[in-house]
């Protein structure tokens, strides 16, 4: 850190000797070199800013400088060139989709991957399994006929705790191997002439199959005790010695009490196991619809540049990207994409860290898609995700109708349901709170209900709590707003109903036109707050609902990055 810092300095007084027409300690050469070095540096945010502020000074400083008559630059990479534009083919731009898909998936099973290493590790063991048995099942004749798998038969138990051969407590093995499964459930309807929506059908009956399989899980095979019983009758028959019928029915004995912990071992093993596999079939909503309950991602038509998205022609130029400004330039038959001074060559897929943002390059063919991530995205649109729910349950109409029944919801779940303690008369209560304490009190209410409620349908109690309160239609329109909030894990760009904006906290106030409206974004010391003209502004700690006649404004931040979107009113 104090390194940075003095280099840092250095640039600064280097830049200042530039500019008062003295030439820097050790040249220009120098210079250039310190300032390529600070770029490729990840300098915390104060170094940074004094950085920039002063590299805008050297850049003001060589442009003046240029001379008349100066090499030509890269162009736009948007410049109309109609002959070189390539023909748009709707296959290039879904395997463009798909590739992001797998940016996005590869997030949340690195978190799935660090939750399921805990334990017995019984999902990964399962998942072994399944893919060992599958890849085996695959090959053999009859396969891609056999729907209900009564050709099926297990043929790999799932491996141990303790198996040396595999190293799944390493979350980089336990990730590949989640990945490995998804690919596999993706590529299904291809090895398979099965509909997509079956998927999940197929896989269950798949695991299911396997975890009926006595030999799945190690354990000693049957004990033959028919013949045991029939040796016992056979001796009392021939009229044997009392010490050999009593040998043969202790050994009876000794048999049927190993097989009865078997047994309960076995139903244990896989009662264990078939929890694992709701676990596992869960995945499966990571898959773009219609195999999952993913949305495909969005990917502009080829010459589209959005605020955080472009598709474009893989051609030399520059393209805008959101605050970023990227170059794409080709050397040797190979292309690299340039950020912040430095080439990066350009392969399928590649993730360039910037800052607080992450770039995502996907290349498919002659068209390249550019998306502008925050790195904490997946916590800034789950807190979306709550803040769009919480919208709902904020809009006063109604006298606070979906707050009222969120919290008639809980009662009821709590089996302390009584009408006449959620009517109208509790609306004046939420008028009269401030925005932050009702704001907090939604959240908590909003917690408590869903923890309450687990995996149980929201719609037959909300029907009921909603029926006694005189508020059918709004109870049916707040369960579907749960449903889908329950079933949107993790939640993407795509699904989150609304055009999301990212940006930066800088202490420099920052203008949000919605609509009509233009509020003014500030960052004070570690606290952040949002406002109009000629009001007092508002905090923005994670999550912040904002009205306005457009609708609400949901702003979610974590660290110096925000998020935000419009949701419509209920």
């Amino acid at each position: 850190m104090e390194r940075l810092a003095d280099l840092v300095d250095l640039y600064e007084y280097r830049v200042e000797d530039l500019l008062q027409g003295r030439t820097p300690k050790g040249g220009k050469r120098a210079l250039l070199e310190l300032r390529s070095l600070l770029i490729q540096s990840r300098l915390p945010a104060p170094l940074a800013k004094r950085f920039r502020q002063a590299d805008a000074r050297f850049r003001a400083l060589r442009e003046a400088k240029a001379p008349e008559a100066p090499p030509p630059e890269l162009p736009p990479l948007l410049e109309e060139t109609p002959q070189e534009a390539p023909e748009e083919k709707p296959q290039d731009l879904r395997s463009l989709a798909l590739k992001v898909w797998r940016l996005l998936a590869l997030r949340e099973v690195q978190a799935k991957a660090k939750e399921f290493l805990s334990g017995r590790r019984e999902e990964l063991r399962l998942i072994h399994a399944f893919l060992q048995n599958y890849q085996t099942y695959r090959e053999t004749e009859g396969f891609r006929r056999d729907f209900n798998l009564s050709r099926f038969t297990p043929s790999h138990p799932i491996p141990s705790l303790s198996d040396t051969l595999l190293d799944l407590e390493d979350p980089k093995v336990a990730g590949a191997l989640l990945q490995e499964y998804l690919e596999t459930a993706l590529h299904l309807p291809k090895d398979l002439p099965l509909p997509p929506e079956e998927t999940r059908a197929y896989l269950r009956r798949f695991l299911n199959r396997l975890l009926e399989w006595d030999g799945a899980f190690g354990l000693p095979p049957k004990r033959d005790l028919l013949a045991l019983r029939r040796a016992l009758e056979e001796a009392k028959r021939l009229g044997a010695s009392a010490q050999e019928v009593a040998r043969l029915e202790e050994r009876l004995k000794k048999e049927a009490q190993e097989e009865r912990r078997r047994e309960l071992l076995l139903e244990e093993e896989r009662r264990r196991f078939r929890v694992a596999m709701e676990k596992v079939l869960a995945l499966l909503n990571l898959l773009p619809t219609p195999q999952g309950e993913t949305p495909w991602p969005e990917v502009p038509a080829p010459g589209e540049v959005r605020e955080h998205l472009a598709t474009l022609p893989l051609r030399a130029g520059r393209v805008q990207l959101g605050p970023l400004t990227l170059t794409l330039s080709q050397a040797e038959g190979v292309w690299h994409l340039g950020l912040a001074g430095e080439d990066h060559p350009l392969e399928e897929t590649l993730v360039l860290p910037w800052e607080d943002l992450e770039v995502w390059a996907v290349r498919e063919g002659d068209l390249l898609h550019l998306r502008l991530e925050a790195r904490s995205a997946p916590r800034l649109y789950e807190l979306l995700s709550e803040g769009r729910v919480l919208a709902r349950l904020l809009s006063p109409e109604k006298a606070y109708a979906h707050l009222r029944l969120l919290r008639a919801l809980s009662a009821r779940l709590k089996g302390e349901f009584q009408p006449e303690a959620f009517g109208p008369a509790l609306a004046e209560k939420y008028r009269q709170a401030p925005e932050e304490a009702l704001l907090d009190f939604a959240r908590k209410g909003l917690e408590l209900t869903l923890r309450r409620l687990g995996p149980a349908d929201p719609l037959p109690f909300l029907q009921e709590v909603g029926r006694a309160l005189g508020l059918e239609k709004e109870a049916e329109a707040l369960a579907e707003a749960l449903r889908e909030y329950l079933g949107r894990r993790p939640p993407t760009r795509e699904t989150l109903g609304g055009e999301v904006h990212l940006l930066s906290l800088t202490p420099e106030p920052q203008a949000l036109k919605v609509g009509n409206s233009v509020l003014s974004l500030r960052l004070r010391e570690d606290a952040a707050y949002v406002g109009q003209a000629g009001e007092v502004p508002r905090r923005l700690k994670d999550l912040l609902l904002y009205p306005l006649p457009e609708g609400t404004l949901v702003l979610a931040r974590e660290g110096r990055r925000v998020a935000y979107l419009v949701v419509g009113n209920p």
